[in-house]
Formats: C-alpha cells, structure tokens, sequence
C-alpha cells in the first residue's frame, strides 16, 4: 500500500513537473505555429513565414501545392473574400463553385491562422513641399528637379492616435524630361521628423535600370497593431516588379523580406 502511494506521489510530480515544461516552452512553440503565414503579392511573389523565419517561395512544385487553396484575397485594397486560387503565367481566382472570378488591379493573398488587417488607403497630390525640399536638400537634389510621380498617404501606421505622412517622389520613366541623375525617394515624417524608407539614386546612363516605387499595401501581418509596408517597385516591362515587405522598429524602417 505504502509502495503504491510512493508510486502515485512520484506519477503526480512528473505530471506537474512535464505540465510546467509545456506551460513554458510549449506556449511559445504554439505562438510560433499560429503565426504560421504565407502571401502573395502579384504575380511573381509568394513569402512564408514559419517558425519566425521568411522565406521566398520560387520552385514550381512548391507553387503548384498552393493550386485550389482558399486563400484570402484583396484587389486594389479591397477584400474578396476567402477565393480559392490557382497558377498558370499567373494567378487565377475561384469562387467556391470553382467558377472563375475575374479582376484587375493590385493583387494581395494570405492564408493563416489568425485575421490580417489590410488598411484601405489613398493617395493624393502632394500641395506643401516643405519636407519634399528639406528631402532633396539632404540628397544633393535639385529642388527644381522634375517628377513623374509625387505623392502623399496619410494613415495612423502604429495607431497611436497620431496620423503619419507617407511621401513618395521619383523621376523615372520620364518621356518628357532626361535627368542627369535619377532617383527615387520614400519616406515618413512623423513628429515632424523624416525617416526614410527607400532611396535609390544614381546617374541616368540611359540604361533603362531606373525602379519607380509605389505603396502596395499597409497590412498588420502579426497584429501587433502596428502595419507593415509592401512596397512595390515597377521596372521596364520586360522585367518583374520588385516587393519589398518593410517594418518599422526601433526608430528605423527595415526590409522583412524581398523578392530580389
């Protein structure tokens, strides 16, 4: 009797003790697995991220275990809904019928265990150059340089409360101008304080390597209620686009993941 009491004093510890390790480690392990996510982003780029770890998904064989899968789909900012989706040149969508769905516009899937919140937003003309100036200043820019694009979004990127100012401008793909020098410029002024988030400046050899950017999407991939930026950046037709997946921590924009 008293070696049986032994017994189950003994079965009652472990069972705490191997309850504890789970409570520890295993909460952790689960997290990881939650945040288990794939994306796409257009036709030519599909991310993983799995174990805190992002990955490109390139190989055939991998995309095609991603055919007839219910994926979450936005076009242009706008939610579709769960669609199932399918790759040939490109991505094809199905309603649950598997009935094509037609559409045009930016292209944006995610499948994974907990909701994504896709901010819609817009786009508009920029009318104060104020940072625009301090921007080419800083850059050895004229401030009488020519654009082909130049834009400003507004949104609460770590929902503080306080709306930050997305400025976009670039002088590629001119076929009224030829500039000396080309660039592309993306940044934030928040608190009144410029944090870039893409440069790209050189000289115009006329070789056709110019990138002009534009914001994809403001998705909160992690809901820490903070967004991350999908920057895109289109290239001469002949060669794909660029996505870059940026996050804002520790003062500073960082690339996540690319494409490239």
């Amino acid at each position: 009797m008293r070696k049986k009491r032994t017994y189950l004093i003994i079965l009652i510890i472990l069972v705490v003790y191997f309850l504890a390790l789970f409570l520890i480690w295993g909460k952790d392990n689960l997290k990881q697995e939650k945040y288990t996510t794939t994306i796409m982003v257009g036709d030519n780029t599909i991310w993983s991220l799995s174990k805190k770890k992002w990955i490109n998904i390139t190989s055939k064989s991998s995309i095609d275990k991603l055919n007839w899968q219910k994926f979450n789909i936005y076009v242009d900012n706008e939610s579709l809904g769960e669609k199932y989706v399918w790759h040939s040149d490109k991505w094809y969508i199905f309603d649950k019928n598997k009935e094509a769905v037609p559409f045009t516009g930016k292209f944006l899937a995610y499948k994974t265990n907990h909701n994504i919140k896709v901010l819609n937003f817009k786009e508009e003309e920029i009318s104060d150059f104020t940072y625009i100036y301090e921007v080419l200043k800083e850059n050895n820019l004229s401030i009488n340089a020519n654009f082909t694009t130049s834009t400003k979004t507004s949104i609460d990127i770590d929902n503080d409360g306080i709306v930050e100012d997305f400025y976009l401008i670039s002088n590629a793909f001119s076929d009224e101008f030829i500039p000396d020098v080309l660039f592309s410029i993306v940044f934030m002024v928040k608190n009144q304080e410029i944090y870039y988030i893409y440069r790209d400046i050189s000289d115009n050899n006329l070789d056709y390597k110019e990138c002009k950017p534009y914001f994809n999407y403001f998705l909160d991939i992690d809901n820490d209620k903070t967004y991350e930026i999908i920057l895109s950046c289109g290239r001469y037709s002949i060669k794909e686009e660029v996505n870059m997946l940026y996050r804002f921590t520790d003062g500073s924009f960082k690339i996540i993941i690319s494409n490239q």
